[in-house]
């Protein structure tokens, strides 16, 4: 064998390094692949509505509108924020919103005044026709804590049907801890804020609003 074809490449040898490089470039992708961590988890505020079959007739009953919900910019997002330090936070890998988290609230909120006011009805949109009440929330801290707690800070007022006048507000401050760990602990305990604060809001409905009950 000549010196030049001893030198050229056989296309068999080519081939084959080849493959072999390719593999190698691919193998590490592979392994990433492999150990990709699961995707986040979706979560949404508020006690869950129980199934059970029945007709509410709406008629005749004093409706009360749930305005939007303020909440700071920083908090109104999907992201599940936890407070780290005096002016840090951060968000959950593994868990997120299924909506911002004003709308979250609003909805939270109107859900827990319906439960606890069924002489009324409670909506989220603008009625067709002038509503009995309004009721306007303003949120200025829904925080869990790294200590364990979540701290909920917020305003409501109950305004007449024309939204003129004040019938009735609190601030109200809450800390309710968190029992357990991971972001379903947390979100329990975001829950049972809301649904505490939706509890001073609906005294307020009650005491204001004519043919409002208690829920039994």
């Amino acid at each position: 064998m000549s010196g030049a074809s001893a030198l050229r490449p056989r296309p068999w040898r080519t081939a084959t390094a080849r493959t072999a490089l390719g593999a190698s470039a691919l193998a590490p992708m592979l392994a990433a692949c492999g150990t990709a961590a699961p995707p986040p988890v979706t979560y949404v505020l508020g006690t869950p509505v129980v199934g059970a079959e029945r007709v509410e007739p709406l008629t005749g009953r004093p409706v009360i509108e749930v305005k939007p919900v303020l909440v700071p910019d920083y908090l109104d997002v999907s992201d599940i924020l936890v407070r780290k330090a005096e002016n840090t936070v951060a968000s959950s890998p593994t868990g997120r919103w299924g909506e911002r988290l004003s709308v979250g609230v609003a909805r939270a909120l109107a859900a827990g005044l319906a439960r606890r006011l069924p002489g009324l009805v409670v909506t989220t949109t603008a009625p067709a026709e002038r509503p009995a009440r309004q009721v306007l929330a303003e949120v200025e801290a829904l925080e869990p804590r790294d200590g364990g707690s979540v701290n909920l800070v917020a305003r409501w007022r109950v305004l007449d049907g024309a939204g003129r006048d004040t019938l009735a507000g609190e601030r109200v401050s809450l800390v309710r801890p968190i029992a357990g760990s991971g972001d379903a602990a947390v979100v329990a305990a975001m829950t049972r804020a809301v649904e505490d604060f939706a509890e001073r809001v609906a005294a307020g409905v009650r005491r204001t609003t004519p043919g409002s009950r208690a829920s039994r």
